[in-house]
């Protein structure tokens, strides 16, 4: 079984976040890459379990992080996030805010020279002697006038530009928070994206068995991409996240966990509750019949074993983790194609 892996600091966080990771990457010789310093600025954050544990483990046991160990600990606990595409919008987003900067000031230097031109006028009129002299001072007022007003019209219309570069790279940046978030196969939420749910759900502090988890995985998954090739396998997989976003909604996160195991997690969900959409979800895997789409040659039986479990208040989220997937191991142990429980006397709910 696979095991879990989290969104946007404050900016004085950020600083002060920065400030702690520096040093510590120095101190253990790790070159700060955009690469390594996703995987330090995670440890130091300390919103990633997982990642907490194996690096303070590593850290301990005195380990040196050579480039290889980097790499790994990076694309376990890191790479759904695209660092270089963050890093290229956030240096792009401080040079727009830098050239709007520069652009003000150059109009409050436009806007100081003509409050200093107004004030030169106003005196000079006072000692104004004759129409000549008067009509002289309007000429060059108003010639200032115009200039402000060109100067001020071409501020409209760089910062109307520089708003609207500044809403594409926006998207951009959304697209990518969307994208490392998502499952590419199955347009599910991903791990990364679980685990930040599950952490938030947690420490929220829900009632009494009121945040439900189900462990989902495909059973005899390598005889289908064995026998059918991996394209087949994953329609397979394709076709249980379909079968979960049926059996979602609202609140509830389904997520792919890794290779064909998934997670369901049903807040303000009691054990009942969540042993009733595990069964629809079983149901309607063990009911389906798919077949090849190039030969409509069936793919035969089909089927999920689910483990349930709810997170106690005051509980470390990965016990919870840990609880359902003991409890998907009972279900495989029972004979697969199963809903199996995690409570005290602990008995399957349903055997086919």
């Amino acid at each position: 079984m696979s095991r879990p892996e989290t969104s946007e600091v404050p900016s004085e966080q950020s600083a002060e976040l920065l400030r702690l990771t520096l040093p510590l990457m120095s101190k253990h010789k790790v070159p700060v890459t955009p690469r390594n310093y996703a995987v330090w600025f995670e440890y130091v954050r300390g919103d990633n379990p997982e990642l907490k544990a194996e690096l303070q483990s590593l850290i301990d046991a005195g380990t040196k992080f050579t480039a290889q160990l980097n790499e790994r600990l990076f694309e376990k606990y890191a790479s759904d996030c695209n660092t270089d595409l963050f890093l290229k919008i956030r240096n792009e987003m401080t040079d727009l805010m830098e050239d709007v900067a520069s652009s003000l000031r150059d109009v409050d230097d436009d806007t100081r020279r003509f409050g200093g031109h107004l004030d030169s006028v106003i005196e000079s009129m006072q000692r104004c002697s004759s129409l000549d002299d008067i009509r002289e001072l309007l000429r060059s007022l108003i010639e200032e006038t115009r200039s402000m007003q060109r100067s001020t019209q071409l501020l409209h219309e760089h910062l109307d530009a520089k708003s609207k570069e500044i809403a594409l790279l926006q998207e951009e940046l959304e697209l990518e928070r969307k994208r490392a978030s998502t499952d590419p196969l199955t347009g599910l939420a991903n791990r990364r994206a679980f685990t930040e749910a599950l952490v938030r759900h947690a420490e929220s502090g829900p009632a009494p068995d009121t945040l439900a988890l189900l462990m989902i995985d495909i059973d005899h998954f390598k005889n289908v991409n064995d026998t059918h090739g991996h394209l087949i396998g994953d329609r397979v997989i394709r076709f249980l996240a379909e079968v979960l976003k049926q059996h979602t909604k609202g609140s509830d996160l389904a997520a792919r966990y890794g290779g064909e195991e998934f997670v369901v997690l049903l807040p303000d969900t009691g054990l009942k509750g969540a042993a009733v959409v595990a069964e629809k979800i079983r149901t309607a895997m063990a009911n389906a019949r798919l077949v090849r789409s190039d030969n409509k040659q069936p793919l035969g039986h089909i089927t999920v074993s689910i483990g349930v479990a709810t997170c106690h208040p005051g509980e470390d989220p990965l016990e919870l983790v840990n609880r359902a997937d003991q409890a998907l191991y009972q279900a495989k142990q029972g004979g697969r194609n199963r809903v199996f429980v995690d409570i005290n006397t602990q008995s399957a709910l349903h055997s086919a």
